[in-house]
């Protein structure tokens, strides 16, 4: 297992206690702010277990901003949040076992200790790499994204539509509107041929990421793609709080110096998420 880890360790031996350290603020900022974000539009309207959840996550994410009491309260919010993604089963997000097993991984280690803190951050990386290739892969098996009918099928989505539009000639755009969803609806194949590149590329990006991202040579410059990669993404997605989870990972690919200077980053773009949930800032449509 060491070896496999040394794989993807920095050259010269980096500590990567600060880079932990930053990994976990922003781990912690984010599934905090997600269970109240969550919570507030449909406030009276939730399952009663999932206040119990909010209350918990709430206590362990404050708790976990004070050093001493970031493992325990890190297990628990684990334990809680794995709780929360069974009762939720399958409708739970993706990102929610990213952030269960994430949670657990800190908890589990002293990140603190510089071996321990290596031992962490090539566990986090690794998840990187495997989630790309793995993505990449199954869009290829399941053959959805070979003719673009995934794309066209997202057009029913709000975020999805204005960006696939500039990607479609107009009669295509115009055929593929009309359909419903509804079973017997379709062919949802693409013609265009810009979209059909952007949805090939899509998946053969993800694989390639892979390795580029092992070699230490390549390594740098790959994580800048994935990190385009996932911005692209998120403009029609719009699942922010995913794409802020693996952002965060993706991050420990690149010098501490820019993880560490995320952290305040993601800090004013989540207070930006609360205030517009509120109303005090114009609405915008995230997940």
């Amino acid at each position: 297992m060491d070896r496999v880890f040394a794989l993807l360790d920095d050259a010269g031996g980096i500590d990567q206690v600060a880079r932990a350290r930053a990994f976990e603020l922003v781990l912690i900022l984010v599934v905090g702010v997600e269970y109240w974000l969550r919570a507030v539009p449909k406030w009276g309207q939730l399952a009663p277990a999932y206040y119990w959840h909010l209350a918990v996550a709430t206590v362990c994410c404050l708790a976990a901003l004070h050093v001493p009491w970031r493992r325990a309260a890190l297990a628990v919010l684990a334990v809680s949040h794995l709780g929360l993604v069974w009762r939720e089963f399958p409708s739970a997000g993706n990102h929610a076992y990213l952030e269960v097993f994430f949670c657990g991984l800190a908890a589990f280690l002293r990140t603190s200790d510089p071996a321990e803190a290596r031992l962490f951050v090539g566990a986090v990386r690794w998840m990187v790499v495997i989630i790309f290739f793995y993505s990449g892969v199954q869009k290829l098996v399941h053959g959805f994204w070979v003719d673009g009918q995934y794309l066209a099928f997202s057009l029913d989505s709000a975020g999805f539509r204005p960006v696939l539009r500039l990607l479609l000639s107009p009669a295509e755009y115009a055929r593929l509107a009309a359909f419903t969803g509804e079973v017997g609806d379709g062919s949802y194949r693409v013609a265009s041929w810009p979209l059909l590149l952007v949805s090939n590329g899509t998946w053969l990006a993800e694989m390639a990421l892979a390795p580029l991202l092992v070699w230490g040579r390549t390594r740098i410059p790959a994580a800048l793609a994935g990190l385009a990669l996932l911005a692209g993404i998120e403009v029609g997605a719009r699942e922010v709080f995913f794409g802020l989870i693996f952002v965060n990972a993706v991050l420990c690919f690149l010098p501490v110096r820019v993880h560490r200077r995320a952290v305040p980053v993601v800090a004013l773009l989540l207070l930006a998420l609360t205030l517009s949930r509120l109303g005090v800032l114009p609405e915008a449509t995230f997940y």
